[in-house]
């Protein structure tokens, strides 16, 4: 049974802000829930754009980086681009690469093996820096924890920009400048840009200096990287999308995620955060998860609509025999979880198994976040070095209590709900005993019961389409704006429920005065929500809304979240 947090009306500043932007009161609140109260942030995020964008200049270290990127293209250096193997860090890569393209320079790109690498800049990249030559290294997406390689760099005269988005754990790498909103003594107002957030930013000053507006071309690059990522889809990065989903709707120019749109079945649907999330996101982190991350960037930057065909098949096919590894790897560890896991003890689940793949550990930790709803760890153990990946829940810091563990810990990197680290076989299980005391000193019994963040307790009668159109209105939702939830109470069922393939209910709901469909995707299994329609004459309901295009008729649907009895 889940619990229900619903947000209190604010009617005094509901009145406010319907006044302002003569919106519903339903709206309004949407706008306070996020945050939004006051007319000036209100009205910044329901029609702001690239207007509102700050100067990348004022990011710390942006400067500097800016004067020695300069240099390296005018002086015609070798300039090496650094970045990670996953969506974020492969957009990163290609808008970078394309940026410095234009200015008349054909620069090297280098992403480690996730297999026998890892993440950020290690040993290897520091090699390939060295062996082609280059007298500049730029990371994007990693590189602010990786203080013993700049170091190396510097020592065989080799400059490096570090580039990052990731939370600054110690002193800043010695680098010739270091671009990241979580410097200490960075007064960037946002805080929350993704990687390729901050590649765009770099791109763009460097465009001031070259009078071009090139990088405007690319922000549906930023766009896949930054959904991706599950960034927060407020303030700059919000911005960001929207002009990328633009781009996607009007017909990229880049020809690989033309390619990519085709191959995935997309070519006739509006793209938005769900497409990237779900769909395209995922073809693009398979060529990492599963071997070399190095046919994404080719994609995302081939002018050869041939090339770009066959390698957004490959994609596919990688994405597939991710999908069968991801299941079996799950399989694995739903059995481990049978025998080795207390739960009356093991507030935080931390599972090690030899030769797991590492490409989808971070998935299948969020698959059992999710289904236990608790911190979840997998380490994978090959010749006694263990690579490992964590995702968290709401009141449980995962990159705070990694910080608490660094003493047994080889490497880790990450943030409040997702996490990597390298460990020592030897030290897994005082890792596992550590992180739980961590846990028992932070975690209450209310933290391990999932909750719905719910909007608004609405009548359902006063739904109609003017109210889902507003709602649209907020797109493009993800983190930091997720999709509104609302509930209704006391509603009843006009017909029996039907079951769809075995796993989805459909309901009609009436609260007398209007009647609803509602679709409840895999929850036709659900315990608590089938003794609900059996037994309760009265249904309280909690669901997202929105229009459903059928045979050419729009339709509002509401997409059920839970079921209890009123």
């Amino acid at each position: 049974m889940k619990k229900w947090n619903i947000k209190q009306n604010d009617i005094a500043r509901q009145e406010t802000l319907s006044r302002a932007f003569d919106i519903s009161p339903i709206l309004a609140q949407l706008l306070i829930n996020r945050g939004l109260g006051d007319v000036e942030r209100a009205g910044v995020f329901l029609k702001g754009g690239v207007s509102e964008l700050c100067n990348p200049f004022l990011m710390e270290g942006m400067h500097e980086a800016v004067v020695r990127i300069k240099k390296a293209v005018k002086g015609k250096e070798k300039i090496l681009i650094h970045g990670d193997y996953d969506v974020d860090g492969i957009t990163s890569v290609a808008l970078l690469m394309l940026t410095l393209r234009s200015f008349g320079t054909e620069p090297d790109y280098y992403i480690p093996d996730r297999m026998t690498e890892g993440y950020g800049l290690g040993q290897a990249g520091v090699r390939k820096a060295i062996d082609i030559g280059a007298d500049l290294v730029i990371t994007v997406d990693c590189g602010i924890s990786s203080h013993e390689e700049v170091k190396f760099l510097n020592e065989h005269k080799i400059d490096v920009v570090v580039t990052d988005h990731h939370e600054v754990s110690k002193a800043l790498p010695p680098a010739y400048a270091v671009v990241n909103p979580h410097r200490h003594d960075c007064a960037y107002p946002d805080k929350n840009l993704s990687g390729v957030s901050i590649t765009f930013k770099l791109c763009e000053a460097l465009c001031s200096e070259f009078d071009s507006k090139y990088v405007w071309k690319h922000t549906d690059l930023v766009s896949l990287g930054t959904v991706s990522d599950v960034a927060p889809l407020v303030g700059e990065n919000r911005i960001f999308v929207k002009e990328g989903l633009k781009l996607l709707g009007n017909g990229s120019c880049n020809k690989g995620i033309k390619a990519l749109i085709d191959a995935s079945g997309l070519k006739k649907k509006n793209l938005g955060s769900y497409e990237i999330g779900f769909v395209l996101g995922p073809r693009i982190n398979a060529a990492g998860r599963i071997g070399s991350a190095d046919a994404a960037v080719r994609l995302l930057l081939t002018e050869d609509a041939d090339e770009a065909l066959l390698l957004a098949k490959r994609l596919n096919e990688a994405n597939r025999e991710r999908q069968r590894i991801e299941r079996t790897t799950l399989k694995e560890a739903m059995a481990k979880i049978e025998t080795d896991v207390n739960f009356k003890e093991h507030k935080v689940i931390v599972l090690h198994k030899k030769d797991w793949h590492n490409g989808v550990m971070g998935i299948v930790a969020s698959r059992i976040s999710d289904r236990f709803y608790r911190p979840a760890i997998l380490i994978s153990i090959k010749d006694g070095v263990g690579k490992g990946s964590g995702r968290s829940i709401e009141n449980f810091h995962l990159f705070d209590a990694l910080t608490g563990c660094e003493d047994i810990l080889r490497g880790y990197g990450g943030h409040k709900y997702a996490c990597g680290l390298t460990i020592l076989e030897e030290n897994v299980d005082k890792f596992r005993k550590t992180i739980n005391e961590i846990a028992e000193g932070v975690l209450a019994p209310d933290d391990f019961i999932p909750w719905l963040d719910i909007d608004m307790d609405v009548e359902l009668s006063l739904l109609d389409g003017g109210i889902v159109e507003e709602i649209a209105g907020l797109e493009p939702f993800g983190e930091g704006n997720p999709k509104p939830l609302f509930c209704s109470r006391n509603l009843k069922l006009v017909y029996p429920p039907r079951i769809l393939k075995g796993e989805h209910i459909k309901l009609h709901l009436t609260d007398g005065k209007k009647t609803f469909e509602a679709i409840g995707f895999g929850l036709a299994k659900d315990s608590d929500i089938e003794l609900a329609l059996r037994k309760s004459p009265r249904l309280d309901l909690a669901y997202t809304v929105s229009f459903n295009l059928w045979q050419g008729i729009n339709t509002i649907q509401l997409k059920i979240e839970d079921i209890r009895p009123s």
